[in-house]
């Protein structure tokens, strides 16, 4: 394992991009252009219960880019428009798979206005509920146990190998079930969202999306089976320093309506919450969601939607970091529960241990080790069988070691 990790760190050394600018920001007249972003480089190894036809050795790349102008106009406020695009790629799958197993390479793109009255944007974003809630405290950036922007583990395989995130060879999310309590049942649907101002620490949003899409061609064409429509985020969070303790609150709520919803499926739902302390070098976060998409992954449509009648799927996660200098050590721990109905359930668990080191502004390298636990009806993980039906892979254990090394800029 040792041996892999290294081969597979120089790896990711050597593709880092060491050349890159930093943040670059000019203007045009009045319009002011920005542009950032972060690329992560990960060597990892790997050890699951059952690795038929799977690396243990693994290269990653997350990277994600933002572009934005902005023209302020006296008296009136801030308009502008803002883009992001994510990349992502794992040595293990056949073909490059984004956060949570989708690859959506534009990610965000909305219009905003912004002024004494709060802001208003437009466009192709995640919903409110997400955008105000708070994570629990992470030291790395991109591999993480809840909400990753690069999970490793993979369903074996060595005949029937598939890059559908669902089936085999793919991302290992048995059930459909993902680990993340962050609150995005209306995924970054095409909406509109309004954010009020700093009210003494609080801020209050509200986002609305007409229909479950992201391609403005359906907007307002015919509706899929079991598409959510209609679909509102209410949120709130509350920053605030007393002396030297820093608080953080935050809570959101997802509600949509299934225009053609069959017999098992029922309206989107889902709320959470979450609270964070930082008290001198230390931070301490914790987040629990609650959501009917069971498995806590995105809203699916059509025949095969997860959001069914009854069945809920409940996460909880916790976390701690130690931060002094340029050294930061910390640990995650999330578990999730899902309702498969007729009494079965899928349940998952994952630990992360990590310190890190800040090199300069921009670079920072850090180090730990992960392990998941998955549970199902099933108990048992035969190879080249994945998915959301019928007999599958639903219950394995699993290690990962990994060094990852991220540029912001």
């Amino acid at each position: 394992m040792v041996r892999s990790l290294a081969t597979s760190l120089m790896a990711a050394t050597c593709l880092l991009p060491l050349s890159l600018a930093s943040a670059a920001e000019t203007t045009m007249g009045s319009v002011i252009l920005k542009l950032n972003g972060q690329v992560s480089a990960i060597g990892a190894a790997v050890t699951q219960s059952n690795m038929d036809g799977l690396d243990s050795a693994v290269l990653a790349i997350d990277s994600g880019f933002v572009g934005s102008a902005s023209l302020p106009v006296d008296g009136v406020g801030e308009f502008g428009v803002r883009a992001a695009l994510d990349l992502d790629y794992a040595s293990n799958f056949d073909s490059f798979l984004n956060d949570a197993g989708q690859s959506n390479v534009l990610r965000e793109l909305w219009a905003y206005w912004d002024g004494d009255f709060g802001r208003i944007q437009l466009g192709m974003q995640d919903g409110a509920a997400d955008i105000l809630g708070l994570g629990v405290p992470s030291v790395t950036k991109s591999i993480r146990v809840d909400n990753p922007e690069v999970f490793l583990l993979g369903y074996p395989c060595q005949v029937s190998c598939s890059s559908d995130p669902q089936l085999p060879g793919s991302l290992f999310s048995p059930n459909g079930m993902q680990l993340r309590t962050d609150i995005h049942g209306s995924d970054e649907y095409l909406k509109i969202m309004y954010v009020t101002p700093n009210l003494g620490g609080l801020h209050i949003a509200v986002s609305y999306a007409p229909d479950g899409t992201r391609d403005p061609g359906e907007l307002f064409g015919n509706d899929e089976v079991n598409e959510q429509a209609d679909v509102w985020d209410i949120a709130a969070n509350y920053l605030q320093t007393v002396g030297e303790v820093d608080l953080g609150l935050s809570v959101g709520y997802v509600t949509g309506t299934n225009v053609k919803q069959t017999f098992l499926n029922d309206d989107l739902e889902e709320w959470g919450a979450a609270a964070r302390i930082g008290y001198r070098e230390w931070t301490f976060g914790t987040a629990y969601r609650s959501t009917n998409a069971t498995g806590g992954g995105p809203v699916t449509q059509g025949f095969g939607s997860n959001v069914l009648k009854g069945l809920t799927t409940s996460l909880w996660s916790v976390g701690t970091t130690w931060e002094q200098g340029p050294w930061m050590v910390g640990a995650n721990y999330i578990y999730a529960d899902a309702e498969l109905g007729f009494g079965e359930h899928q349940q998952g668990s994952g630990l992360q241990l990590a310190g890190a080191y800040t090199i300069n502004e921009d670079f920072r390298v850090s180090a730990g080790y992960q392990h998941y636990v998955f549970n199902g009806p099933n108990g048992a993980c035969p190879t080249d069988v994945g998915g959301v039906f019928g007999f599958s892979c639903d219950t394995l254990d699993g290690s990962v070691g990994y060094v990852e090394t991220t540029y912001s800029f």
